[in-house]
């Protein structure tokens, strides 16, 4: 487990330190004393004042001592952040952006890894539980089938706000990208490029975002007229063998794949280092598109097309949605979706 403790906080232009509950309670023409309760949770001031004041606070620059305040209110000013892998850019910025609301907030952040091991995330669950944190940010695992170990979270009163891989049968807040709509505009782009046989490197079904992504690639293929050969269709756990194993046995066939979706930049990565040791030109004879994105795809030859996430941003929208939960005590269960977008690069833009 890693912590993350506040680290840059971007200032307002009026110096946090100078901002004092008489000048909320000024600007909203309320007693300091009723400033003082709603900056400290308490149950004697309305909801709605409560989020009027905490708006105010925050619109001026006013930072609450969280860490003072907890002593009286219980709390731990730790959020607990459970994630499948550390070394991950899409997860990397997630969590850069949880980090830079927690910080403003006076939060500090508990990072751990569930290296996509379903006993670890239970596991972690159970220590954040009993270290009793704020509350939890998680990504879920891709062997992560059942919800027992959530429902023992909120039981002890822990908000939890889930992201990307999630579970729609619990009833949480949810920040998502729309992962069918990622692989239809990804199959679309290479349609409208001439490419007619194309393959897909998936995840395991079992996991929303990848199922996801195997319906849209079965759909859309129908909708621009493709043909589907159910060889093409990979799902696993998306290991150098399995990716090796696909290629071998794809550019073997009689009619081979003249472009390849790949769930992720590591596999895309290699797909391209190993079409090239095929001899096979990319984009002439073979076309690749990520469904992720990082830097590294740039940085070969031809730049490999991928899809943008808004790593940050989901991060941001988790925390805020978090705080609302822990300062409010008032669960929602909407799911947002946040945008993508498809950045084309020499890897797939092709003419035939």
């Amino acid at each position: 487990m890693l912590f993350l403790h506040k680290s840059k906080v971007q200032i307002n232009p009026m110096a946090k330190s100078s901002i004092t509950i008489n000048d909320i309670a000024r600007e909203l023409k309320v007693a300091p004393s009723t400033v003082s309760r709603a900056l400290n949770n308490s149950r004697k001031i309305s909801e709605a004042t409560k989020k009027k004041i905490v708006e105010k606070a925050e619109e001026l620059g006013y930072n609450l001592n969280m860490v003072a305040s907890s002593l009286s209110r219980k709390t731990t000013n730790t959020i607990g952040v459970v994630i499948p892998v550390i070394n991950n850019h899409f997860y990397n910025e997630v969590v850069n952006g949880i980090e830079e609301i927690a910080s403003n907030r006076g939060y500090r952040i508990l990072i751990s890894q569930t290296k996509e091991s379903f006993h670890k995330e239970e596991e972690i669950m159970r220590t954040m539980s009993a270290t009793r944190v704020d509350g939890v940010i998680a990504c879920l695992s891709r062997e992560t089938k059942t919800t027992g170990h959530l429902i023992k979270l909120e039981k002890s009163n822990i908000p939890l706000v889930l992201f990307d891989r999630v579970n729609y049968d619990f009833q949480c807040r949810k920040v998502i990208i729309d992962n069918f709509s990622v692989m239809e505009q990804s199959v679309s782009h290479l349609a409208r490029s001439g490419y007619k046989n194309i393959a897909h490197l998936g995840g395991p079904t079992s996991c929303n975002v990848y199922s996801e992504h195997a319906r849209a690639f079965s759909e859309t293929l129908k909708k621009e007229n493709l043909p589907l050969h159910p060889q093409y269709h990979l799902a696993s756990d998306i290991t150098e063998e399995d990716i090796s194993e696909a290629m071998k046995i794809w550019f073997s066939l009689k009619v081979k794949p003249d472009a390849i979706i790949s769930v992720n930049s590591n596999a895309a990565l290699l797909v391209s280092k190993l079409a090239k040791e095929l001899h096979l030109a990319i984009p002439e004879n073979l076309a690749i598109v990520s469904l992720t994105s990082e830097p590294a795809l740039q940085y070969v030859e031809p730049q490999i097309t991928s899809v943008e996430l808004p790593g940050t941003d989901i991060g941001r929208t988790s925390m805020k949605f978090l705080l609302e939960e822990i300062r409010y005590r008032n669960r929602k269960f909407d799911t947002t979706i946040k945008p993508f977008q498809l950045i084309i690069r020499n890897s797939s833009f092709h003419n035939h």
